[in-house]
Parts: structure tokens; C-alpha cells; sequence
């Protein structure tokens, strides 16, 4: 990139609104979601912080994944199928909510989770379970093992005269994800304008998809912000392939501009002991949240992020007049598999 060039080149939000309409989508996420001034914590920290309430975006408990499946379900739908397969792991978010907008749709749902025999039946799954949802919960994590087991589902769903849309393999399954929070980058700029906020922004949340529609267009609207990707497990354990995930997304826009992983920011200081594991400032992060704000969140995801947050807010990361926003991406089934851990102080 040329020193100054936006990563999608020259655009306005009407230009950018153009854009994502022209793609096929039917609504499933309630949006616009609520951008909260967090006051209890903001003086806390002593610096403002608010937070975008992502996990109020309707459909199973919520979360950012909804926004996704606007452009995921439309894209299956225009391909013709009726069954939607999944691969992920147990205390996948993303299998939920895929599950619920397939049904939504009119889609059967079948998920494939690596590793989890024996799981009891809760959380993610349990929402998935009384979805209806064709589970099968594997012993085996090795990966040509489990591609050969889901290679063989979907040839028994097709000799039964099924149209499978395998979300591993579509490109619009992940784009989604990047098209979804361009868009939601003009929801927010424009309750932050609603707020008067006019100065340096700083945006905290998972490293993924949404990291990266918020990046791009904010970088392309020249929003005053800084989108801070937080890692939540090891490259070995959950790979966030933003750059791919990126490119093919400007690519179904339409535009030619192409993204490296030097314009993307992934903060890996914030895994603690490693994905799907509570941290021990993650646990904090969500009692500090829940007696300050009454607001809860996940171990996996989103108390990971705010302990980023809270961390550089401490250490005067975030500059004096700067507003945090934090963008609370749901998760909020996966709690209460954790309750050994945080029920304690």
C-alpha cells in the first residue's frame, strides 16, 4: 500500500452502502443493536468505554455470527441448497447460530464436532440439539479423518437427492463475516456521530472476519479509529485467517484492492493459558463487567477482549480523549460450561 491509499480505495458510505445492497441477502439479524455508554466502568478505568451490543442481534441468544448469516443464507439459497453442513467445534458459536439461520430459512442443518464424544449435551450444543440439528460428535480431531467422514455424509445427503453447502468450503461463509461489519462500521459511525463523538476511536474485538469489515472501512471512510484485533487462542489452535477471508470478500464486492497481513492488527497477549481456557484476566473481566454493568460475558471470546481493554486502559494505552468501544460479540451459552471455574473469586 502507497503511504495515505485506503485499503478499498476511494469511497463514501452511500458508495459503500451501493455495494453490500447489490448482493443477494435476506434479514435475519436485528440491527441496528444498541451502542451503551458503559458509565460504571468507564470511571472505573478512567476513560470512556462503550460498548456495541452485538449480542442482542436476535436469533438463539445473538451474537455477531447473525449479522453473517444476512449474506451466508442468501448466497446458499441462491445455490440451490437445502441442507446446511458444518464442521466446528463444540463450543462453536458460529454452528448455533448457522443452525438457527438455516432453520430460519428452511434449511435443514447438520454439524460435525471434532473431538467431542461424550460432551454433554449443553450450552452450543443443547441449542443445536432442540434445533433439531443432525449432530455428530466425533471422537477423532485428525483432520483427513474427519474431512473423510464429512466427504461421506454429503455424498449419502446428495444419493438421497439433497444439495449440501458445506460452510467449510464456501467462500461466502467467511466473507460474510467482513461484509456484515463494513455495514455495521456505518452503524456505529453513526451512533458515535449521534453521541458527538468526534475524536480518536478505538475499537476492540476478536480477531476474525468482523475485525476485518470494520478495519477496511473505516481505513476506507477515514474514520478517526484503530481496530485492535484480540487473539484468543494460539495460530495452532483456532488460525483467523483475516487476509483470505479479507480478499475474497472485496473480491465479491467487486473491488480489485487486496489485503496483507501487515494492515491487519491481532493482539496475541490475551490467550492466557489457550483457546476455549479461562484466563485469569478474562475471569476478571467478567465480574468487573457483571457488578459494574450487569453485563455478561463469555470466557472463549468476549472476556478475553475486554481484558484487553481494561489492560491497556490501565497502562494509558488508550490516550486521554480517546473513546474504547468494545464490541461485544455474544457467546453467552458457552458460560455456563465454565462454571467451575468462575463461580468462585
Amino acid at each position: 500500500m502507497t503511504a495515505g491509499a485506503s485499503l478499498m480505495g476511494e469511497m463514501t458510505r452511500d458508495r459503500l452502502r451501493g455495494l453490500i445492497d447489490a448482493l443477494p441477502r435476506v434479514r435475519i439479524a436485528t440491527a441496528p443493536t444498541p451502542l451503551q455508554e458503559a458509565e460504571n466502568l468507564s470511571r472505573e478505568l478512567g476513560v470512556r468505554v462503550l460498548i456495541k451490543r452485538d449480542d442482542l442481534t436476535g436469533l438463539v441468544l445473538g451474537g455477531n455470527k447473525v449479522r453473517h448469516m444476512d449474506f451466508c443464507m442468501a448466497d446458499a439459497l441462491e445455490k440451490g441448497a437445502d441442507v446446511s453442513v458444518n464442521v466446528n467445534a463444540w463450543m462453536s458459536n458460529n454452528s448455533r447460530i448457522i443452525g438457527a439461520a438455516s432453520r430460519r430459512v428452511g434449511m435443514d442443518y447438520v454439524c460435525v464436532a471434532p473431538g467431542s464424544a461424550g460432551r454433554p449435551i449443553q450450552g452450543n450444543l443443547l441449542i443445536q440439539s432442540l434445533l433439531g440439528a443432525e449432530l455428530h460428535l466425533l471422537e477423532t480431531t485428525d483432520a483427513e479423518e474427519v474431512a473423510g467422514f464429512v466427504a461421506d455424509l454429503e455424498e449419502r445427503l446428495r444419493a438421497q437427492g439433497r444439495t449440501p453447502y458445506n460452510h467449510l468450503r464456501e467462500h461466502m461463509s467467511r466473507s460474510s463475516a467482513v461484509i456484515s461489519y463494513l455495514e455495521a462500521t456505518m452503524e456505529v459511525a453513526d451512533q458515535l456521530e449521534a453521541l458527538g463523538v468526534d475524536g480518536p476511536v478505538t475499537v476492540y474485538i476478536a480477531s476474525g472476519g468482523a475485525q476485518s469489515g470494520l478495519h477496511l472501512a473505516s481505513d476506507a471512510l477515514r474514520l478517526p479509529w484503530r481496530v485492535r484485533g484480540v487473539l484468543v487462542g494460539t495460530p495452532e489452535e483456532s488460525f483467523v485467517d483475516v487476509v483470505t477471508w479479507s480478499n475474497n470478500a472485496l473480491a465479491h464486492l467487486g473491488l480489485s484492492e487486496r489485503v496483507g497481513w501487515g494492515d491487519i492488527e491481532q493482539m496475541g497477549d490475551y490467550v492466557g493459558p489457550g483457546y476455549a481456557r479461562v484466563s485469569e484476566a478474562g475471569a476478571e473481566a467478567i465480574r468487573m463487567l457483571a457488578r459494574l454493568e450487569g453485563v455478561l460475558l463469555d470466557p472463549v471470546y468476549t472476556a478475553k477482549v475486554m481484558a484487553a481493554l481494561i489492560d491497556h486502559a490501565r497502562t494509558g494505552q488508550i490516550g486521554p480523549g480517546e473513546t474504547a468501544v468494545f464490541v461485544h460479540t455474544g457467546g453467552l451459552p458457552e458460560l455456563f460450561n465454565f462454571a467451575d471455574e468462575l463461580s468462585g473469586e
